[in-house]
């Protein structure tokens, strides 16, 4: 790739390294290079391509690439910022999916994608039943099987009492699983990563992007596929009733067919259904120059840019490098706007007030359901029905004049009602 000048003695560089089935080829592979592209997402799998001048006919002969093949390149910098300055960016290890040739001019491009050496992960479909396990140990089962290291970010494991592999890749269903619970996943550099997105979403941004930083952006807020409640079931486990609860509010609904295993357990996947739909309604695309700090999974605050100001959680970051630029795309989805994280801390000082030593009243305000109140004072949600029983009468009444027949065990509470914080 050519080098670009800068303006000291050193010039700018960028360029690859790149490892192909254990040996490095960039000496090789360099004078051959046009263009490559790198993808760092969330929810799909990372990806490469590079595209090569094929005049000598070499990469459609000698050199002809086979799929599965393994790839580990790196983007590197030098000089970028200041003088002496080196940067690189890992992208991690890819299999080779798919290469094409065309002409006239003879060109080539070759695909590859992040994942285990074993591509039955992807590919083989398997019948199993998980009883009396949690997600941790399905997955470190699973990541063992294809010789994968399970990096496991969340905080509390969760129990699964029961669930059905039924025909499936394992890489569909531990993906479906982890999304039941708000998980992410990823496979990268011979790792299976699992976190969790409330957490992430919780991190402090590794950048302050401004207007001044950005060449092109582009954002779009909708309601389309955005919910302000769910409901899920359970079965009662003291009559095996079914019990159906709300998360949120009932203005746009998503109900759901999955079973939940108890009441935190459904309260679990309500919210994490709600976090998943909700990351599209408000969302962004930004084109800048690189910014190594940047990858999916950070996040960024916006500064600068009127009401769209506020705390972002980055979806995919896209590399894409030339022999004359080197651009990065980045994806964001809103987690708060800046007008928005002045309510919360409004919100949490209420509720300091009003009593968060777990000693006195709090008033309801707009959003509260008993779970989410008791998780707050208490650290656990699981303690609700117990701010239940000392508010029950206040609740029930509350409920019969709004037109309620009862308040569903307390799933039915309202603003400006006052509870006693046992």
């Amino acid at each position: 790739m050519r080098q670009e000048g800068w303006h000291t003695g050193n010039p700018r560089r960028k360029y690859l390294s790149v490892v192909y089935n254990g040996i490095d080829i960039w000496n090789n592979l360099s004078p051959y290079i046009e263009s490559f592209s790198y993808e760092d997402s969330v929810d799909e799998s990372d990806t490469i391509s590079i595209s090569l001048s094929d005049r000598d006919l070499k990469w459609s002969r000698t050199w002809l690439p086979e799929k599965g093949d393994k790839m580990s390149p790196s983007i590197i910098l030098e000089n970028w910022n200041y003088e002496g300055e080196k940067m690189t960016v890992v992208c991690g290890a890819f299999l080779v999916d798919d290469y094409s040739f065309s002409c006239p001019p003879f060109s080539c491009t070759i695909n590859g994608v992040s994942a285990p050496v074993d591509t039955s992960f992807k590919e083989s479909e398997n019948t199993k039943t998980w009883e009396n396990a949690t997600v941790r140990l399905i997955a470190n089962e699973i990541a063992a099987k294809y010789g994968l290291e399970l990096i496991f970010e969340v905080s509390e494991d969760i129990a699964v009492s029961k669930t059905e592999q039924d025909k499936q890749p394992d890489s569909e269903f531990l993906k479906n699983l982890c999304e039941k619970y708000g998980l992410g996943i990823k496979v990268y550099s011979n790792r299976l990563v699992i976190w969790d997105l409330k957490q992430y979403f919780e991190k402090s941004p590794v950048l302050t992007i401004v207007p001044d930083m950005v060449s092109k952006w582009t954002y779009n807020s909708t309601i389309q596929g955005t919910y302000t409640g769910a409901k899920v079931s359970y079965a009662n486990p003291n009559n095996e009733n079914t019990v159906e609860i709300l998360v949120g509010t009932e203005e746009r609904l998503y109900k759901t067919n999955q079973k939940a295993d108890s009441e935190a357990d459904a309260r679990r996947i309500g919210e994490s259904i709600l976090r998943n739909a909700n990351r599209k309604e408000r969302t962004m695309k930004l084109t800048i120059p690189p910014k190594m700090s940047l990858y999916a999974t950070c996040n960024v605050k916006l500064s600068g840019f009127g009401n769209l100001d506020g705390k972002y959680f980055v979806e995919k970051v896209s590399h894409s490098l030339s022999g004359k630029s080197y651009d990065m795309q980045v994806s964001l989805s809103c987690i708060s706007r800046d007008s928005e994280n002045s309510e919360v801390e409004s919100k949490n000082e209420t509720a300091q007030t009003n009593g968060n030593t777990a000693h006195g009243n709090y008033t309801v305000v707009k959003g509260d359901s008993l779970w989410s109140i008791a998780k707050h004072f208490y650290g656990s949600g699981s303690k609700s029905q117990d701010l239940y029983q000392k508010n029950r009468d206040l609740i029930e009444s509350e409920a019969v004049k709004r037109g309620k027949k009862d308040s569903g065990n307390g799933y039915f509470i309202y603003p400006g009602m006052s509870l006693i914080i046992p």
